[in-house]
């Protein structure tokens, strides 16, 4: 079973050397290893080399030819009731140079588990060793991009999909409040040489770029996964599927993997493709030097013809995938009459906002159509199955709380309004206070206020056009 898989652009003057060393020492380096360094000492010449010591295996391939420059080693350790194989690849084309790594685990016994899957350590150490490359607008790296407040065109573009970028893009986006619901760097570091973590610096950049991005970003603290090419997202948030930040952050990895592990390889990337050529160059050799060895003829042509049923086998395992995957989404397509709603130009300004308003719209008709009707029988069945937190309600108390007995803006009332999402900006007499960005959402304050109730019935007001 494949447990793992992903290619990574590397530095872009990496040579097969490097690679080859970065491996040797991923391999006498893991404390599950008896292999020493003589074992391994032709592992990465020229053609295929063998090494092997008790229950493990390596074998290597390596050739040159015209511009590429191909190596490939695979790791095989048979344990009590499990089978690890690790295959890692080098492949530079001119200046453009990519590794994959690909860990099947096998179960040699029946009633043998296989254990949770995660990131194998040779991934760090080749990105240690070799450096990241550049995957489109991006540099592939174990730190998360924090984007700048003039970059709405490159997180537009990355959110679509028009950034050449092959690993997926894990857009962080700023809660309503400011900061982050998961910790980034972390996240980031995680998911390096799978995906890139890309982050939001705040709420208002996320209203700038919903116009961008045709709506499609997430926003309010959400977490989305975007594919390469427009290939579609996926949401992850804080809230009853996921409670904390630590069990978001293993369903994003998780999310991301089981994609990875999914997607067709670079067929450059695979060790077929390594094979093919090394068999190649071996048949090459042997025609120029004017060989009779019908023997080391066959040989060649057998590896190649290996390689090549190699490469038909992957086709129809892609093939597969992808009628199960189609399957899948089949299963998943919303029946005619399941209900779809745009939200237009409009963002939550507060989580579940619009979604909530909705079902209030719903609670509302419900009252006014004659009971046991079709359409109360409907209304009732969408208000069952959709519950959420009364947000709005509690936005409304806590602005009662900070404007009752208001007088002035102290630093208490200052910080408690910009946690709810307001602004504030002076004008004159006045505060001028801005819910999220918005415009349209404006309100004054005096900056002393004469009325004890002032306070109350500003808050009233406010939260009867906000919530």
């Amino acid at each position: 079973m494949l447990s793992f898989a992903t290619e990574i652009p590397v530095g872009a003057d990496q040579t097969s050397d490097s690679f080859i060393g970065a491996v040797k020492q991923w391999l006498l380096g893991s404390p599950h290893t008896r292999l020493t360094k003589d074992d391994i000492v032709d592992i990465g010449s020229a053609g295929q080399q063998s090494a092997s010591r008790g229950n493990e295996a390596v074998i290597s391939l390596r050739v040159a030819r015209e511009r590429r420059d191909l190596a490939a080693v695979r790791y095989k350790r048979t344990g009590e009731d499990l089978e690890w194989t690790t295959t890692v690849t080098f492949s530079r084309d001119g200046m453009d140079t990519w590794v994959s790594i690909r860990v099947f685990c096998e179960s040699t016994h029946p009633a043998a588990r296989l254990p949770i899957a995660k990131k194998p350590v040779v991934v760090r150490t080749l990105l240690q060793a070799l450096g990241g490359g550049r995957d489109g607008e991006l540099q592939v790296g174990q730190e998360a991009y924090y984007l700048s407040n003039t970059e709405i065109e490159r997180a537009a573009k990355l959110i679509v999909g028009d950034s050449e970028c092959r690993l997926p893009i894990v857009y962080v986006s700023a809660n309503f409040y400011g900061g982050y619901t998961i910790d980034v760097n972390r996240l980031a570091s995680d998911l390096s040489g799978m995906a890139h973590v890309v982050v939001e610096p705040n709420r208002p950049f996320s209203l700038r770029l919903k116009l961008e991005a045709n709506s499609e970003n997430v926003f309010g603290g959400s977490i989305g996964i975007y594919w390469p090419d427009g290939g579609g997202r996926r949401s992850f948030f804080l809230g009853r599927t996921h409670e904390t930040p630590g069990e978001l952050a293993r369903a994003i990895f998780e999310e991301v993997r089981l994609a990875l592990t999914n997607r067709r390889p670079l067929e450059r990337c695979t060790w077929a493709s390594v094979q093919e050529m090394v068999s190649r160059q071996i048949f090459d050799q042997l025609k120029e030097s004017g060989s009779d060895k019908v023997e080391e003829y066959i040989g060649a042509f057998d590896k190649e013809i290996g390689a090549k049923n190699a490469q038909l086998e992957d086709a129809e395992i892609e093939i597969g995938r992808l009628k199960a995957e189609l399957r899948m989404y089949q299963s998943r397509t919303p029946s005619l009459s399941s209900v779809g709603l745009k939200t237009g130009s409009e963002q939550d300004l507060y989580p579940n906002e619009i979604a909530t308003i909705v079902i209030d719209a719903i609670n509302d008709y419900q009252s006014r159509v004659p009971a046991d009707s079709r359409r109360a029988h409907v209304a009732t069945a969408l208000l069952d199955a959709n519950k959420f937190d009364d947000n709005a309600g509690v936005y409304r108390e806590k602005l009662k709380e900070l404007l009752r007995g208001f007088t002035k803006l102290d630093q208490k009332c200052r910080r408690g309004l910009e946690e709810l999402g307001f602004s504030i900006a002076e004008d004159g007499k006045h505060y001028k206070i801005t819910f999220q960005g918005d415009d349209r959402y404006t309100f004054t304050l005096p900056k002393s206020g004469s009325d004890y109730r002032g306070g109350l019935n500003a808050a009233s007001d406010i939260g009867r056009l906000l919530f």
